[in-house]
């Protein structure tokens, strides 16, 4: 069970966490198909500790993700949320504003994934607001892996970490972002083989660690592929080999 490091303004007693989710055919209103099942219970299960996802596009591999995160944490299995993208070509440096309002776009995901699962992300996500952090409503930290050196992650809390277009980090970059993970967080590996942005493709440190975690056939291992694009026919065919 995660500390209870909440407001004691908080006098709503959550609901009991069911054992799985095996029952249940939907996430916040969402039907999910078979593929997105696995993902969510992967994540779900406490016995994992690391979730792999290949997912092609359009198959609401955020989504899925960050709902069943943001249903763990009410059912207070997990203190906090923090997700993680790459900056391709260290960019922000380039973009006006402070470091939030630079990296803001590269978030985009999370935001429309909190709404889905009704979230406010102007409440929920870490900033320097007072109200929030007197009232305990903020959980979610979305940063980018350039300034995580000689950080940690989850070192005081349960937290659940989302490395999101992981296909976008470098062998380098992930390595450095995975050893940040402190005992007690969940870590969540999604992106898409066949949409990395990197000048040259095979730096992509994305399923070389997959497979180098799968090759210690540990049971706190998972790894799941996502192969159904919900967005329309022009996402599905673009998204396609064009050899």
């Amino acid at each position: 069970m995660a500390k209870n490091n909440r407001s004691s303004s908080r006098i709503v007693k959550p609901p009991e966490a069911p054992k799985d989710l095996s029952k249940e055919d939907t996430l916040y209103g969402l039907s999910l198909d078979p593929y997105q099942k696995l993902l969510r219970d992967a994540i779900y299960d406490r016995r994992k500790e690391i979730v792999f996802c290949n997912a092609c596009a359009g198959s609401g591999k955020t989504t899925v993700s960050i709902c069943t995160a943001v249903l763990m944490h009410e059912y207070e299995l997990y203190d906090n949320l923090v997700y993680i993208v790459h900056s391709v070509g260290d960019a922000q440096g380039y973009l006006p504003g402070d470091i939030t309002q630079k990296s803001s776009v590269l978030f985009e995901p999370l935001y429309q994934a909190l709404i889905v699962a009704g979230q406010n992300p102007e409440s929920v996500i870490t900033k320097e607001s007072l109200y929030n952090q007197k009232y305990g409503i903020s959980y979610v930290t979305a940063i980018t892996d350039t300034y995580l050196r000689g950080s940690n992650i989850g070192s005081n809390d349960d937290t659940i970490l989302i490395i999101d277009e992981a296909q976008n980090f470098d062998e380098f970059s992930l390595r450095k972002t995975l050893t940040r993970a402190c005992p007690g967080t969940k870590v969540i590996v999604i992106g898409h083989d066949g949409q990395i942005d990197l000048a040259n493709k095979s730096r992509s440190g994305f399923i070389k660690c997959r497979d180098h975690f799968l090759s210690k056939h540990d049971d706190r291992v998972a790894s799941c592929d996502l192969k159904i694009n919900h967005r329309g026919f022009v996402s599905q065919v673009a998204d396609e080999s064009w050899d």
